[in-house]
């Protein structure tokens, strides 16, 4: 005979040895000794979760001669010409090859025959998503009202593209992801009923490469007896699978942790050598820092039991802080996405190493709390009067860029300009009357001199801003107060320049001149009432238009059609 492959010889025949889906098995045996069995089911779920099985169990159940309570003999005709594909009474048909509407159509007429030998006549369509639209309309009735003797047992593994008129019409049962644990201890059992000797790393791996399919499970482990001689370890699953070692993973994260590139790219380097899959390398080390990061969020979960010794797994995320691991599995899942599509895999993972090694932000909002919080205590320790108001310019000169400008507003990146010193020493006015007191004013000269100078960094700085501005008037600096006044009608311009972060940037901006903390305040201007005359608007006369542009004056009231 020939040989069977280890996931069809030790397939489950009863649904007592269907594992990991106990929340379906017991709905369908009840089902079956109640007597209370649908004529539609819809199974879903990933691959090698059990579907398939759970329906030929089901159709073994319905049509077994000597069944106590709701499991199967598999002893009976019946259940071994289902076990062996034999049943005429239990047909399978594949709807990913048979998505047409006349499969559908031929279905429909010989469902209507009454079954050959047992009660009920089973018909499991796999892969019912692939069917066409033509062919669900066809089914629909059918699947509606279905004789009495028919049971149909839909599987798919998309049920998103069924329609919801097929759904509406079947009991849905969700198939899990099957749990390493449950996939290790069956693996166990078929290992020790097929003669195999597999180390527990090997089981732990297979079981983690798996992804919850226990028939992915099963072909690895017969891949590996084949490979080593009926008897299976850790190194030939990681050279099958062609997976690194977990040692690798580990010394990686740990240079991570540690902010050691080079060592991480000279790793790197020797798994490439090594003849590793780069791309399966930056999926796993992903997925072992988000162990890591499980671990330090709730301490002692299961989660890292298929990655190797728990305990190492606790040392290594204690190097990490909570923000940084977040951070580092972040960068590793979106270069193993960012590989996919790169004919330079290899760059796209080293230079995802290097901005894992060097976040260069806080790593938490705590620690970024607590550094400003230390900053604010020195410069409140700094002294009493105007020395800390000085100390807090200074500190925020130094933190602004180098251009000497402060963002617009929080978040928002610093626009660039020229730098503008905080001293002139073409001022020497200007800084004698900051510093002569807070009772010294600034002349007028001085001040239209010096407001003269703030415009032009506006225009440079800040073009928004000059606009504005250009439509003001200084009227006195006095008190370490400026006092600036618009015309009556410009309420517009008043409203920018008086907004808190426009306001914020000009006070700073006069630091730069006058040395001191000096305020901003505004009003309107009105002709007349003591304050400079407005400049009067040039109007340009039709003859300078002429003259300038060599034209000539059209009269529109004696066209005989006007504009158009």
């Amino acid at each position: 005979m020939a040989y069977l492959a280890l996931y069809r010889e030790w397939r489950p025949r009863t649904f007592g040895e269907i594992i990991g889906q106990n929340h379906i098995t017991r709905t369908l045996k009840n089902a079956v000794e109640t007597g209370r069995v649908g004529h539609a089911y819809l199974f879903c779920g990933a691959r090698g979760t059990g579907k398939t099985t759970t329906a030929q169990v089901l159709a073994k159940a319905l049509n077994c001669s000597r069944r106590e309570g709701a499991e199967p003999c598999n002893r009976c005709d019946s259940c071994k010409s289902v076990s062996a594909g034999l049943s005429l009474d239990v047909i399978e048909v594949d709807a990913a090859s048979n998505r047409g509407i006349d499969e559908v159509r031929d279905l429909r007429e010989k469902i209507k025959f009454a079954p050959a030998a047992g009660k009920f006549r089973v018909y499991i369509i796999d892969e019912v998503h692939m069917l066409t639209n033509e062919a669900f309309n066809a089914l629909l009735k059918t699947l509606e009202e279905p004789p009495r003797h028919a049971v149909l047992v839909l599987a798919t593994t998309e049920p998103h593209k069924v329609p919801l008129t097929i759904l509406s019409r079947c009991q849905r049962f969700d198939f899990r992801r099957i749990v390493p644990a449950d996939i290790i201890g069956r693996l166990q059992e078929v290992a020790a009923g097929a003669g195999l000797t597999v180390e527990d790393g090997a089981l732990r791996l297979i079981a983690r490469a798996a992804e919850g399919g226990l028939r992915d499970a099963l072909s690895i482990l017969d891949q590996g007896a084949a490979f080593g001689g009926m008897k299976v370890t850790a190194e030939d699953v990681h050279n099958i699978l062609g997976t690194v070692r977990g040692d690798a993973l580990h010394r990686m994260a740990e240079y991570l942790a540690g902010g050691d590139a080079g060592q991480a790219l000279r790793l790197t380097a020797e798994l490439a050598e090594e003849g590793k899959d780069l791309r399966l390398f930056a999926r796993e080390l992903a997925a072992y820092l988000r162990v890591l990061l499980l671990e330090k969020i709730s301490p002692g979960t299961a989660a890292g039991e298929t990655w190797g010794d728990p305990e190492q797994i606790t040392v290594t995320a204690a190097k990490f802080s909570e923000g940084r691991l977040v951070r580092a599995v972040e960068i590793m899942a979106g270069a193993e996405q960012g590989m996919k599509f790169s004919n330079l895999p290899g760059i796209v993972l080293e230079v995802s190493l290097v901005k894992a090694c060097r976040p260069g932000v806080p790593d938490n909002f705590s620690e970024f709390a607590a550094r400003l919080s230390a900053v604010e205590d020195r410069l409140n320790n700094a002294g009493s009067g105007a020395a800390p108001k000085a100390a807090a310019q200074a500190a925020r000169q130094k933190a602004a860029p180098a251009t000497g400008t402060r963002p617009d507003r929080p978040g928002e990146a610093p626009k660039t300009g020229p730098v503008v010193r905080a001293h002139q020493p073409e001022e020497p006015a200007a800084k004698e009357a900051g510093t002569a007191g807070e009772a010294a004013a600034v002349s007028r000269e001085q001040l239209k001199k010096t407001w003269s100078r703030i415009m032009d960094t506006l225009r440079k700085e800040r073009v928004s801003l000059y606009y504005n501005y250009q439509k003001a008037v200084p009227l006195t600096a006095k008190g370490r107060c400026l006092v600036i006044g618009f015309w009556e009608g410009e309420t517009l311009a008043k409203n920018m320049a008086e907004r808190a972060e426009n306001k914020e940037y000009l006070e700073s901006l006069l630091a730069r001149f006058w040395e001191g903390n000096w305020q901003i305040a505004f009003k309107y201007c009105r002709a007349g009432a003591g304050f400079p005359e407005r400049q009067p608007v040039v109007k340009q006369s039709a003859a300078d238009v002429k003259r300038r542009f060599e034209g000539e004056e059209v009269n529109l009231e004696d066209t005989e059609e006007g504009l158009f």
